[in-house]
């Protein structure tokens, strides 16, 4: 029997750029039992030698920098500058995670409250084997990121790459071993979905973090819950921008042309609704229009601004969002087109302005250059339309009065929220970062990322050599009278 390969095809040019071995799902077995042998060595190892190794994995990277910079835009059709952003973003959280790791992870004392012959602490204990499926749109940062954390909190690691990225994927886990990560310790796999599968109903796996669609996160919740199994879900977006009527107006439309348009809008946190306030509307979606046709977009990946859509299938289901729109009522104010006769999937930044709440374009992840914009009447409102989607990933608030933005993202259903700015968030290694509603459950980054790949222990020590506790059987007539005149005075 053949072992299937899976092929890498730059987007941009739809050349095949090489191909990995796909494993075997009868081979997956000693893969697990290897990862789970390992658990012994690697998290006996102190807090601080870890570390150490993430500092050297660090400096490989940068060493590789432009070869995984030029790598990455390969694979996902990006443009060369936008691989480095991803390259610059993974060691940035290395330095913060090798830095703050041992800080976050260490024995954590807690107060004893009135038992003052108790010493109480936590300790943050590795789950074992954890398996992490990593995506397609940031194949480097999005597969590091959870690979260092939970690698750091002690765990041993089974990754499997997307099947579009897998030499991204393969050539990472190379720099990781070289660096002094042990190779049972992080082991990559690679295959379709069956093997994403086996890693995720495996006995040997005893947490799983996915990030990707809310289709597949489903389907591995409800495979992790029967087996009581942790997970961490990071899934799609349709994230809201804000603009107030008395933002900077140059500064917004600059952030809604970045948030919508940068990997070519395939970014779980790109800006895809904005609700702008009527009065200033015009002048913003005026601004919009003229950043968005300075753009550059085609295969020159050094000088286009915007580079391919993953595949043909992404790009069907971006042009297919914005001809409902259309035929629904929209204004397509700039872009749209087809521009696959460049040689790639591409497809011309497009804003729309919208009127229809309910169409999929604005209810619906769409993962591609479009921004849609809508008016609002207020603030109120544009709350009232940014809370009416399932998803919560990311939003954004912009307005001068950092106060009343400040208010308004709390107001906001979504894991992070940016003021006058957007998705600098995700590069800020100690915010944690995960969505609420279909967005996803638990966190990366930050001590709560960290903390996500533990298990958090409770410990109690009777720290006095006492023979029994004064509750204890057998309970005599007077304690219980002591007992209720102390609670009188401490609590009454």
């Amino acid at each position: 029997m053949s072992i299937p390969t899976l092929v890498s095809i730059n987007p941009a040019t739809k050349k095949t750029i090489g191909s990995v071995q796909a494993s075997p799902i009868n081979q997956l077995p000693p893969v697990f039992e290897r990862a789970k042998k390992a658990t012994a060595s690697w998290s006996n190892m102190r807090l601080t030698q870890r570390s150490q190794i993430f500092r050297l994995v660090r400096k490989k990277l940068v060493a590789h920098m432009d070869e995984l910079s030029e790598l990455i835009a390969s694979e996902t059709g990006k443009t060369n500058w936008e691989g480095f952003l991803e390259v610059f973003t993974t060691v940035e959280h290395l330095r913060h995670i090798s830095r703050s790791g041992p800080e976050y992870l260490r024995t954590e004392h807690r107060s004893s409250g009135i038992f003052l012959h108790k010493k109480c602490y936590v300790n943050y204990i590795p789950h074992g084997v954890v398996g992490i499926i990593s995506p397609w749109n940031y194949p480097l940062i999005l597969t590091a990121t959870p690979v260092v954390e939970a690698l750091m909190a002690g765990n041993t690691v089974v990754l499997k790459p997307s099947e579009l990225t897998p030499l991204t994927g393969k050539r990472m886990g190379e720099l990781f071993h070289e660096a002094g990560v042990p190779e049972d310790a992080l082991q990559v796999v690679h295959g379709f979905g069956d093997v994403g599968a086996a890693i995720v109903d495996s006995t040997h796996t005893d947490m799983i973090c996915f990030t990707g669609s809310v289709e597949v996160g489903r389907k591995i919740a409800i495979a992790c819950a029967e087996k009581l199994k942790p997970i961490v879900l990071e899934l799609g977006g349709k994230d809201p921008m804000v603009v107030l009527e008395d933002a900077n107006l140059e500064r917004a439309a600059g952030a809604a042309v970045w948030g919508g348009f940068s990997n070519c809008g395939q970014t779980c946190i790109s800006a895809e609704r904005i609700y702008v306030v009527e009065s200033v509307a015009d002048k913003f979606i005026g601004l919009v229009k003229t950043k968005t046709e300075e753009l550059n977009v085609g295969p020159d990946k050094t000088n286009s601004d915007v580079g391919a859509l993953v595949s043909k299938q992404q790009q069907e289901v971006v042009m297919a969002h914005i001809k409902e729109a259309v035929s629904g009522g929209a204004d397509i104010l700039s872009g749209g087109e087809d521009l696959s006769a460049v040689g790639g999937y591409f497809i011309k930044p497009a804003v729309l302005e919208v009127y229809d709440e309910s169409s999929n374009i604005m209810t619906r992840e769409t993962f591609g250059p479009e921004i849609c914009i809508m008016r609002v009447k207020d603030a109120d409102d544009a709350i009232k339309k940014a809370n009416a989607s399932s998803y919560g990933l990311s939003a954004s608030v912009f307005t001068k009065d950092k106060k009343r933005g400040q208010k308004i993202a709390k107001k906001i259903q979504a894991g992070s929220v940016c003021v006058n700015d957007v998705m600098t968030n995700y590069i800020t290694a100690d915010l944690p970062f995960g969505g609420v509603g279909i967005s996803g459950i638990g966190r990366v980054h930050g001590p709560e990322g960290l903390r996500s790949f533990c298990q958090t222990q409770a410990v109690l020590v009777n720290r006095f050599g006492l023979k029994r506790e004064p509750w204890w059987y057998p309970i005599s007539k007077r304690t219980k009278k002591l007992f209720k005149t102390v609670t009188k005075i401490i609590y009454g």
